[in-house]
């Protein structure tokens, strides 16, 4: 049926591009989070290394022992700060999840909408083939008939 034309199309293109707008979002978010979980597992074995050199260091080496301690310190508040940083993009990544599925829906309606319109067209298409045809035959049973 290369003669329908789907009167909404602007608004059906216009509403998978936010979809896809939305899905590229969420990917970023997936891959932040990503990168901050690889972050949190290298700070925490790091955390444990320093803890260990802690255990090794003599005690009579305070300043050594000082150091380590604040590094171990720093360390420990750069876990929970990174953290914090993966529950606020969890957060963020499940309203996206949410809007995404808002956006597949709208999607989802005006492309039923445009499959209705389809079939009316093709039924519309049909009425008028079976009229030219119901003609057709009109015209040559009356010429057989004179």
């Amino acid at each position: 049926m290369a003669g329908f034309k789907f009167a909404l199309e602007k608004v059906l293109q216009y509403k998978e591009q936010l979809e896809n707008e939305v899905k590229a979002k969420l990917a970023d978010l997936g891959a932040k989070k990503q990168m901050s979980e690889k972050r949190l597992a290298g700070l925490k074995q790091d955390e444990l290394f320093q803890e260990q050199k802690l255990s090794k260091t003599p005690v009579h080496e305070t300043g050594e022992r000082w150091l380590i301690d604040n590094y171990i310190k720093a360390i420990r508040q750069d876990i929970q700060q990174t953290q914090k940083n993966i529950a606020l993009l969890d957060t963020r990544i499940e309203q996206t999840r949410i809007e995404l599925a808002e956006k597949a829906k709208d999607r989802k309606v005006m492309e039923k909408l445009k499959e209705k319109h389809f079939e009316l067209y093709k039924k519309e298409e049909q009425l008028k083939e079976q009229r030219n045809l119901d003609e057709i035959a009109s015209i040559r049973f009356k010429t057989q008939t004179y």
